[in-house]
């Protein structure tokens, strides 16, 4: 019996202090679509790197033919529409039909976007 509940105790203890590490970091993930015009694939290219070299941003999908973005955010809990534009450098005033949610919570608006207000 004794062995139990040292054991019990153990466990509880390994689990708090687990917990208690992570409660700083965050684990929302964010997922922003978007249409662009980009008319080259050299600077789609670029700008994809660059996408990518944010800390914020862990999958960044740009796709040349279809002018469509989609990326995955770590380590933020909003994100803004303004700040996401900004993200696409030169070509921000480009995009268009911007979807911002939160990665299965919201539901992720179907390709080829349709009535979008923005």
């Amino acid at each position: 019996m004794k062995m139990r509940t040292i054991l019990f105790v153990l466990c509880f203890i390994v689990m708090n202090n687990g917990s208690a590490f992570s409660q700083g970091e965050t684990h929302t993930v964010l997922f922003a679509q978007c249409h662009f015009s980009i008319p080259n694939v050299s600077d789609m290219l670029i700008l994809e790197e660059n996408i990518k070299a944010l800390p914020s941003s862990t999958i960044v999908r740009l796709d040349f033919n279809s002018q469509r973005a989609f990326i995955l955010t770590k380590g933020i809990d909003t994100l803004s529409t303004n700040e996401f534009s900004s993200w696409f450098e030169n070509y921000s005033e480009t995009i268009s039909c911007v979807q911002i949610g939160i990665k299965g919570i919201d539901q992720i608006a179907k390709y080829p976007f349709e009535n979008c207000n923005n």
